[in-house]
């Protein structure tokens, strides 16, 4: 089970000693800074930053909530492993649940512990930090569940968008082009109507990973989340819009954003492609009618950062596409992997080749997917007795089973996103948010696999008798004993 609560999630997290807590940082650069640190390290724990420099005692920020393997299984409510590829074939299970459960309304709940209307409104108080150096100001959500609502049909998204601070009741929330909650917003905007929006930036960890998940058009993040959990996700109704307010978040914004407004500065952000996004951008900003927020505050921060500092992003990415191809009806998948050096930059198919053009259309069929429709650059396709989930490995079938001129095939005209570095200025002008991208072949050729250069390796039952021969001298040590 996942948690319900954020502070059930902070105990559970003490007690298993996967917590730090850091008191007097500096929320310019220092919390971003620090967070980045501790995942260049490897196995970093959560951290907690109390006594903010600029803001009150006990009003605290959670980063690396997600930063390893089993913090990760912790948090999306998994059976918690160390292994990347075990969290990601739980995480399948996860992503193939088909029967969700609907949120309960319920009059009261822990966010309702301080609600702060009128001019009494000041998002202000919350630890915003400036993550990255050259950001264009405070950003207050990061780990945030954004939702909104479609003018015509009702139908909700939750979704996670950035979210910088601007005023006391001035915030802005960036939703690219494309994505739900811009359709949602866009769709009272364009008949002069103040676009209902609610925000909450600090709420447990899983309805987090609901809001980033890519679901099915029409699906209920929520109501996935319910079904995750085994029982409903309880909201309240936000007293401005009547839009569901997570009744056990930390910290929640609510209110519209205005046809009429002006349109202010937003960005730059240091984004999740490793580059700085939305230089130049100008978007309408969210006029905030009501906080709701807990007695001594939790905001989750989840900064995007330069990979392969990612924390875990790319495993509902790997559950995700490994499902799909599975479902495709193509035999012998055997594994799917997004490397972490850009998410979704990076995916890795291993087959049992089983015919002429096996591999061409695995990898065909892995770059059209539908949760590849935005984003991606290389699919590798690699044979069955290669680990798609070691990078060393992938890399040594790249070098030497692909003839370069015969086995890299470019795709032109596949989608892609404003944050895409790749994608020109005079692109995003015209609405041409597409790049190419490379399929290798990294597997042997089919017609020659039988005669291909044989891999040295050790024979059967040789690794267990050389352990068992010299365990007590050699081996203890690599495995940390």
């Amino acid at each position: 089970m996942s948690f319900t609560d954020l502070r059930e999630h902070l105990a559970f997290l003490r007690e298993a000693d996967e917590l730090v807590t850091l008191r007097g940082a500096d929320p310019v650069e220092e919390i971003g800074g620090l967070t980045e640190l501790s995942l260049r390290e490897g196995e970093s724990p959560a951290l907690l930053f109390d006594d903010i420099e600029g803001y009150d005692p006990g009003y605290r920020l959670l980063t690396n909530a997600t930063a390893t393997p089993y913090l990760y299984a912790a948090a999306a409510g998994l059976p918690r492993s160390t292994d990347r590829k075990e969290v990601v074939t739980a995480q399948r299970d996860h992503a193939n649940v088909t029967d969700p459960i609907p949120p309960t309304v319920v009059d009261s709940g822990p966010v309702l512990e301080n609600v702060h209307r009128d001019g009494a409104v000041d998002v202000t108080r919350f630890p915003a930090p400036k993550w990255h150096t050259h950001d264009g100001g405070r950003f207050l959500g990061t780990g945030d569940v954004v939702v909104t609502e479609h003018a015509d049909t009702g139908e909700l998204n939750a979704g996670c968008y950035r979210i910088q601070v601007h005023g006391e009741d001035r915030v802005t929330c960036y939703m690219g082009p494309g994505r739900d909650g811009r359709a949602n917003m866009e769709s009272y905007l364009d008949r002069g109507e103040p676009a209902p929006i609610v925000m909450s930036v600090g709420q447990p960890v899983d309805l987090f990973l609901g809001a980033t998940q890519r679901l099915p058009p029409n699906a209920d993040e929520l109501a996935y989340v319910g079904a995750l959990r085994g029982e409903p996700v309880e909201t309240i109704e936000g007293e401005v819009t009547g839009l569901p307010i997570p009744a056990t978040a930390e910290v929640v914004l609510e209110g519209h954003v205005y046809p009429d407004s002006d349109e202010v500065a937003e960005g730059p952000f240091g984004e999740f492609t490793g580059y700085y996004g939305g230089t130049g951008h100008t978007d309408r900003p969210v006029t905030v009618e009501r906080v709701y927020h807990r007695d001594d505050p939790i905001v989750l921060g989840k900064p995007p950062l330069r990979p392969p500092a990612q924390a875990m992003t790319d495993v509902r990415m790997a559950a995700r596409l490994w499902n799909e191809l599975d479902d495709s009806g193509i035999p012998g998948i055997r594994e799917a992997n997004v490397m972490p050096f850009g998410p979704g930059f990076f995916d890795v198919v291993s087959i049992d080749q089983q015919y002429a053009g096996h591999a061409r259309q695995a990898g065909l069929h892995a770059m059209s997917c539908p949760s590849k429709s935005v984003f991606g650059r290389f699919t590798v396709i690699v044979d069955d007795d290669v680990d798609a989930y070691d990078e060393g490995e992938v890399l040594w079938a790249m070098c030497t089973r692909v003839d370069p001129a015969a086995d890299i095939e470019i795709v032109d005209g596949q989608g892609s996103s404003t944050l895409d570095p790749t994608v020109t200025g005079d692109q995003k002008a015209a609405g041409d948010l597409t790049s190419s991208r490379a399929l290798v072949d990294a597997t042997r050729p089919y017609h020659r696999r039988d005669e291909y250069a044989e891999v040295v390796e050790m024979r059967d039952g040789l690794e267990a008798e050389l352990r068992e021969k010299w365990d007590d001298d050699l081996f203890a040590r690599w495995d940390g004993e």
